[in-house]
């Protein structure tokens, strides 16, 4: 609950508290197996149940059946916990009070980066993002999220011991100072500014991909287009064209000529592939056309959403493992900016605003950060407000400004300190207008996140 969409963040504190305090009981490996599990269950049932409704609501999955999976995902990731706290009972908890603190923060920090890697990695409700509307948010830009982590459970811990010795409040005082005069500085320069247009089409999930929805579905986007092309940036949401880019490319050449000459960009979510064929490997993709033209082919799929691990044994046991497109493959090659002549944008799809090293990576040479989503399979539920958080989080490590176009909502405009310029309604159909500045120069966080990395400048 100290994440969003309530942010009541004091809660994060008290929750690592508690937790502390239930560790330092524990006497056995099986006493810290138990409370681990029980704080690891509360965590990720109360955190990302949601995922129940994308099987309930669009994957036609039986409810006990869901209930199930559903308890399995959630009491799986909660094992993290069971882990950390045999890992504190068994090597931390004889440790003198100063180096307990370092450690227990250092061993949470750590299996969060696990958690955000194994099996391809669940890099979600992450505690640093309670930090965001705090004075620790002027850390985000030097140490990143995880780094905002480290932060607040050293809080929480050195307040849970000033109760017996207020010596202890020395450091989140430090801490919390020292975040309150790093939001004081600009990591990066301005660059010029655009005006952004977000079209919020809210199609039918259950209608999105019948071939019948395309036409009405172009006929919002090209309509909404032309009226915005006033605009220097129109986005359309995540698949916008639910199908393959070189089914429609001749339907938009005309689209796409008259928005050149009006130096307007257009950047839409779609399907691209290899070859016109069947057989052909197929990708989830950004397009850009008009005023500049380039591609970008998604990186870190979704399992179960865009791809079927162990797809041989799954396929065909439940309607949710036959959802349609989902089949992608993750791009052949390392993928750069989606343009870089008129304004040099980066783009993440969906899921990969959540990886702060492959957003870094993608936006060290940029201006602007352009995301898009589809989080219309979680209905009205926690999970689009925390997938907006993650990319104000994203803006702030990186000193950019993110557009994040969505299907059926939050739409928003984001400026590179991680404050929301404008929003859409949940929901509805919308088409969102604002101005944002670009940025260049790049923040402490975007060159360690990027060491030793490299990245073409242009997407293949």
């Amino acid at each position: 609950m100290a994440l969003a969409p309530l942010n009541w963040w004091p809660l994060a504190l008290l929750s690592v508290a508690l937790f502390f305090w239930c560790l330092e009981q524990v006497k056995t490996s099986r006493q810290s197996f138990v409370v681990g599990f029980a704080y690891g269950a509360g965590y990720f049932t109360t955190g990302v149940s949601w995922v129940y409704v994308s099987m309930v609501d669009h994957g036609s999955t039986a409810i006990p059946l869901a209930l199930v999976l559903t308890a399995i995902f959630c009491l799986g990731l909660g094992l993290f916990y069971t882990l950390f706290a045999w890992l504190y009972q068994r090597f931390l908890s004889n440790l003198n009070n100063w180096l307990k603190i370092i450690a227990f923060a250092a061993l949470w920090v750590l299996l969060d980066i696990l958690r955000g890697w194994l099996l391809t990695g669940f890099p979600w409700l992450y505690l640093g993002y309670g930090g965001l509307s705090t004075w620790l948010a002027g850390y985000a830009p030097v140490i990143g999220q995880h780094g905002i982590t480290w932060l607040l459970v050293v809080t929480a811990l050195t307040v849970f011991m000033a109760w017996r010795r207020p010596i202890y409040l020395m450091a989140p005082l430090v801490i919390w100072l020292s975040g309150l005069g790093l939001q004081q500085i600009d990591w990066t320069e301005p660059a010029g500014e655009r005006q952004v247009a977000l079209l919020q089409g809210n199609i039918d999930l259950q209608s999105k991909w019948l071939p019948e929805q395309l036409g009405p579905t172009l006929e919002y986007y090209f309509g909404q287009t032309y009226a915005h092309l006033d605009s220097d940036v129109i986005i359309w949401p995540e698949t916008a064209i639910a199908t393959y880019w070189d089914n429609v490319l001749q339907a938009t050449q005309a689209l796409s000529d008259i928005a050149a000459q009006q130096n307007t960009l257009i950047i839409s979510g779609t399907v691209l592939r290899d070859q016109n064929d069947i057989t052909s490997d197929y990708y989830n993709g950004l397009v850009a056309f008009g005023q500049e033209q380039g591609a970008y082919a998604k990186q870190q799929l979704v399992p179960f959403g865009e791809y079927v691990p162990l797809q041989n044994w799954l396929r065909g046991l439940i309607q949710f493992f036959d959802l349609p497109m989902s089949g992608f493959r993750p791009a052949p090659v390392e993928q750069g900016l989606l343009t870089q002549q008129s304004t040099a944008i980066a783009g993440n799809i969906c899921y990969e605003i959540a990886y702060s090293g492959l957003v870094a990576m993608q936006a060290a040479n940029a201006q602007l950060i352009v995301t898009v989503s589809n989080d219309t399979w979680f209905g009205n539920t926690w999970a689009p407000w925390q997938h907006l958080q993650m990319a104000q989080m994203r803006a702030l490590e990186n000193g950019r400004p993110v557009a994040r176009g969505t299907n059926s909502g939050v739409s928003a405009l984001i400026d590179h300190q991680g404050n929301i310029v404008a929003q859409a309604p949940q929901f509805e159909i919308a088409e969102l207008v604002g101005q944002l500045q670009l940025r260049q120069g790049r923040t402490p966080f975007n060159y360690l996140a990027t060491i030793g990395q490299t990245r073409p400048n242009q997407a293949e």
